[in-house]
């Protein structure tokens, strides 16, 4: 056994030497009917690092989240579609939660079964490098070569809108991640919530305005670009916006299966982050490459396996 998980840790640090680093992400992940589930199968067949979950993976209902028992069969029932299952079959698979899946909607650190609910994800999930008997929360971090991923448990210490959504013992953990990672090329943050997008609506991270200061100021100072990948809202988009004379970059991806809503006019004027003409309406997942040269490239693909939407970005500094 520990020769095999050598070699695992061996394929994850040196995967991306000298090469393009390829992953998949996507998120709410309601259980709707057969011919939405297709999209996992069009996933599964990508050449990727590892798909990343990002949240709303499945979407309890009051029965489910009363116990650890009856969440445990959530994920039984909605895990086990053929399409799923390939997914789960074809690479790497890694993880965070947001309120569907941590219990009921837009749930925070108050919720009663908020242990239960911790301990569940960690026993599915077990690819993903929880620390969940440690930490309190279903935080992570994992190198990948020169990329760093670091996933962020949004609902764990959150509380109510304009107090907090990480809390401060998982900022200074970010903080020391990141500087003990400061040799790498590309850090990847993972989180439910919508970071960069101005717009004070939903659950986005500009409803809690000073905590979202203190985060941004964190990532501002890695020495590596940052780019969040989140999902949440069930349409597509990509954000970026300067923090202290550092670009940081955010792809949101959503929905997977979940139906679709478009950002209001009213929401579009206040985002003044996003980008021109990324703004996707269709389910669908990201597929994120980077390459050694600074360039990442973002292409929303649908259930059919058409690109949607692309977008090529430079991260580097002329």
């Amino acid at each position: 056994m520990k020769k095999y998980i050598f070699l695992l840790s061996f394929l994850l640090t040196s995967a991306v030497k000298g090469q393009d680093f390829t992953f998949c992400a996507g998120s709410c992940a309601d259980l709707r009917d057969d011919s939405a589930e297709s999209i996992f199968l069009q996933i599964a067949k990508e050449d990727k690092q590892f798909f990343l979950w990002l949240g709303d993976n499945l979407y309890f209902n009051k029965e489910d989240w009363q116990t650890g028992a009856s969440m445990r069969a959530a994920y039984e029932k909605r895990f086990s579609t053929a399409p799923v299952r390939a997914l789960l079959q074809s690479s790497h698979q890694l993880a965070i939660l947001d309120d569907h899946d941590f219990g009921p909607n837009d749930a925070d650190s108050s919720f009663e079964g908020r242990r239960a609910s911790l301990q569940v994800f960690s026993e599915f999930w077990m690819e993903t490098p929880t620390q969940v008997m440690v930490n309190h929360d279903t935080r992570w971090t994992e190198r990948h070569g020169d990329v760093l991923m670091i996933g962020l448990d949004d609902r764990a210490h959150r509380g109510p809108v304009g107090t907090v959504v990480l809390g401060s013992k998982q900022l200074n953990w970010l903080s020391r991640t990141l500087e003990e990672n400061k040799d790498a090329r590309v850090v990847f943050i993972a989180v439910g919530s919508q970071v960069l997008n101005d717009a004070q609506v939903f659950e986005n991270y500009s409803r809690f305005p000073e905590e979202r200061e203190a985060f941004l100021t964190i990532c501002s100072q890695a020495d590596m670009p940052v780019v969040f990948v989140t999902g949440d809202r069930h349409h597509g988009e990509i954000n970026q916006k300067k923090v202290n004379g550092v670009w940081l970059t955010e792809v949101t991806t959503s929905p997977l299966t979940s139906t679709t809503h478009n950002p209001s006019k009213e929401e579009l004027k206040a985002n003044t982050s996003l980008l021109k003409n990324t703004v996707v309406d269709q389910a669908h997942f990201a597929r994120i490459t980077w390459n050694e040269k600074g360039h990442l490239d973002v292409h929303f693909v649908n259930k059919e396996g058409e690109i949607i939407m692309n977008k090529s970005l430079n991260l580097l500094p002329m």
